[in-house]
C-alpha cells in the first residue's frame, strides 16, 4: 500500500467517509417516507427550499431529522468521489493490469453478483406485504440487469437500486474512455474530463427545474459525473497535498457555507456537488477522531448495507408505530446493519473474489 503521507485519503479515511454517507442515506431513505422534509434530489422545487428554511427559523426537536432528510442526497457524492479515487489507485497507480473491456465486464459481473440475492428478497418481501409486484415484470427484469435507468420513466420506488445502474454507467465510462494509460496524452485527457463535467452540467442547466428531462439525467451518469471525475483528478494530482487539521477545518467551513447556499437556487443546486464533495473530504481530514473502528468496519460493508436497507425499510414502514418514528428509525438501522453484516460474511465465502 502507498504510504499514507502520499495519499489524499487513507484506506481508513475512505471507509469512514463511506460509513458516514451510508448512515445518512439510510436515515434519509426512511425519514422522507415518514413525512419529514422533502428533498430536491432529481428535480428542483423552490417551495421545498422555502419549507426547510421555515423549519430552521421555527425549530423543534425534530429539526435535525428534517435537515438530514433534506440534505442527505448530497451524500451520494461521497460514494462517487471514493469510486473515482479508488479506480485510479487500483488500475492506474496500482499493480493491476487489465484490458478495458475486461475491466468493464468485471465490474458489471461484480454488481450483478451483489444485487442478485437482495433484489430477489426485496421483490419477494414487497409482494408478501402488499399482495402484488412493485412494478411491471419487464421493468423488473431491466432493474435486475441494471439498465432500468435508461428507460423513459426510471422507477426509484420502492427500492433504491437505480444507484447501481448509474454507478455501472460510470464504471463502464471509466474503463472504456476515462482510464489513463500513458502520460503522453495527459493534456488531452484533462481536457476530456473538463469537457465531460462542463458539458453534463450545461445539459442539466438547459432543463426545466421540475421537468422529466432533468429527472432522467440525474438518474443517470450525466447527473453524477462531477464527483466521480473529481475523485479521479484528486487521486492523480492531489496526493501530495499537505494541509494541517485547522486548514482542513477552514476549508470545511467555507465549503459547508457554499453547499448551504447552493441548496437555494436551481443553477447553484446543479453544481452543489462540488462544495459538498470538498466539505465531505475536508471534514474527514479535519476530524481524525471520526476514524474509529466501528465506522471503519461499517464503511467496509457499506455496499451490503445499501443493498439490504430497502428491504428492511419496507418491513419497518409496514409495521411502523405512528407515534414513535425515532424508535422505528433506530430499529430499522440496527436490523439493516446486522443483516448486511451477515450478507457480507456470506459473499466472502462464495466462489469468486472478495467484495469491497
Amino acid at each position: 500500500m502507498t504510504p499514507s503521507c502520499r495519499q489524499l485519503l487513507s484506506r481508513d479515511e475512505s471507509l469512514t467517509l463511506k460509513a458516514l454517507c451510508i448512515i445518512i442515506v439510510m436515515m434519509h431513505n426512511y425519514l422522507h417516507l415518514r413525512g419529514y422534509a422533502a428533498e430536491n434530489e432529481f428535480q428542483f422545487y423552490a417551495e421545498r427550499v422555502e419549507h426547510i428554511w421555515q423549519l430552521v427559523l421555527h425549530p423543534t426537536l425534530e429539526l435535525p431529522l428534517h435537515l438530514i432528510c433534506f440534505a442527505a442526497p448530497y451524500c451520494l457524492v461521497g460514494f462517487l468521489f471514493i469510486s473515482g479515487y479508488g479506480l485510479v489507485k487500483r488500475y492506474e497507480q496500482g499493480n493491476q493490469s487489465i484490458d478495458r473491456w475486461r475491466l468493464a465486464g468485471k465490474h458489471y459481473v461484480k454488481l450483478l453478483r451483489l444485487i442478485a440475492l437482495p433484489i430477489a428478497a426485496a421483490y419477494l418481501t414487497y409482494t408478501l406485504l402488499h399482495g402484488h409486484l412493485p412494478m411491471r415484470l419487464w421493468h423488473t427484469l431491466l432493474e435486475v440487469v441494471l439498465v432500468s435507468n435508461l428507460t423513459r420513466d426510471p422507477a426509484i420506488y420502492p427500492f433504491v437500486y437505480w444507484y447501481l445502474g448509474m454507478a455501472l454507467q460510470l464504471y463502464v465510462l471509466y474503463a472504456l474512455v476515462l482510464r489513463r494509460r500513458t502520460g503522453h496524452y495527459d493534456l488531452w485527457h484533462q481536457l476530456l474530463l473538463i469537457g465531460l463535467v462542463v458539458g453534463c452540467g450545461v445539459a442539466q442547466m438547459c432543463c426545466e427545474p421540475t421537468g422529466e428531462a432533468i429527472r432522467w439525467l440525474r438518474l443517470n451518469a450525466v447527473g453524477y459525473i462531477g464527483p466521480f471525475v473529481l475523485g479521479m483528478v484528486s487521486a492523480r494530482h492531489l496526493d501530495h497535498l499537505k494541509l494541517g487539521r485547522w486548514q482542513w477545518a477552514a476549508i470545511a467551513l467555507v465549503s459547508g457555507a457554499a453547499m448551504t447556499v447552493s441548496y437555494g437556487y436551481y443553477y447553484t443546486w446543479l453544481w452543489g456537488w462540488l462544495p459538498a464533495t470538498i466539505f465531505a473530504v475536508s471534514c474527514i481530514k479535519a476530524l481524525p477522531a471520526l476514524q474509529c473502528r466501528p465506522l471503519v468496519w461499517l464503511g467496509g460493508v457499506s455496499a451490503m448495507v445499501y443493498l439490504i436497507h430497502p428491504i428492511v425499510r419496507e418491513v419497518s414502514l409496514h409495521y411502523k408505530h405512528p407515534d414513535h418514528p425515532v424508535a422505528d428509525l433506530v430499529i430499522y438501522m440496527a436490523v439493516t446493519v446486522v443483516i448486511a453484516a451477515g450478507y457480507a460474511w456470506l459473499m466472502q465465502r462464495l466462489p469468486g473474489k472478495r467484495h469491497h
